[in-house]
């Protein structure tokens, strides 16, 4: 069947590669691609450029990605639960942090998505997110005669993102706050590869509750084997 996008661990661990900038959706440990994200960490790739809310925990959800040092570089809204990240940042030679405020992380997802060139915000205006680092101001625009910050769009190789039903051509439903980040990381990457709980029939999704259309979708994990 040409719409079939179901795939096996192996199908999907093929697509990752060193230096990759990988998406992983989620919001603390709700609506996560843990199994995604175990691949990742399974297929030995190095040096991943990490977009998502947050660290994880220690060796849980993306933490799995810090604890096992896999992670160049990383955008993140916060990272406090996570005290193996702290620890790792403290030493300063493994990753280059970006934190960014939540509002202002999803926008430049959602922009990179939808082929944008980037959003106007002021979020950290006047305030020592003035500077990209201690010499460098960071790039500002004047509207009406207001200052604001040009946030540029985030754009992935890969994304892993978390369904609650997924049918074989890739169309997604989440469940209530599950959905998160995982439905605007779907349409940010060139590759986007889904982790769902259940894996439907065509028909089964009827197109009025369907929040993630099949077209942004390229690999479904075959959780339950069932090629067709």
């Amino acid at each position: 069947m040409m719409f079939n996008k179901l795939a096996s661990e192996e199908e999907i661990k093929a697509k990752f590669f060193d230096g990759m900038t990988l998406m992983v959706g989620g919001f603390a440990t709700t609506g996560v691609p843990r199994k995604l994200i175990d691949l990742v960490v399974e297929s030995g790739v190095k040096n991943i450029k990490l977009i998502s809310n947050d660290a994880g925990d220690p060796d849980l959800c993306q933490g799995r990605l810090y604890h096992a040092d896999l992670v160049s570089e990383c955008w993140h809204s916060h990272v406090g639960l996570n005290p193996e990240f702290g620890k790792m940042y403290e030493e300063g030679n493994h990753f280059k942090l970006h934190i960014t405020p939540q509002g202002t992380l999803v926008e430049k997802i959602r922009c990179g998505g939808a082929g944008c060139g980037g959003v106007l915000l002021r979020a950290g205006m006047n305030t020592n997110n003035d500077f990209e680092n201690d010499t460098t101001q960071r790039e500002k625009v004047t509207v009406d005669g207001k200052e604001w910050f040009i946030e540029k769009p985030l754009h992935a190789d890969v994304a892993l993102v978390r369904a609650r039903r997924a049918d074989y051509m890739g169309n997604l439903t989440y469940r209530g706050t599950m959905e998160n980040y995982n439905s605007v990381m779907a349409m940010a990457a060139d590759c986007t590869i889904v982790e769902a709980d259940h894996i439907c029939d065509i028909e089964e999704l009827s197109p009025d509750i369907i929040k993630t259309p099949g077209v942004f979708v390229n690999m479904v994990l075959d959780t339950q084997k069932q090629y067709i």
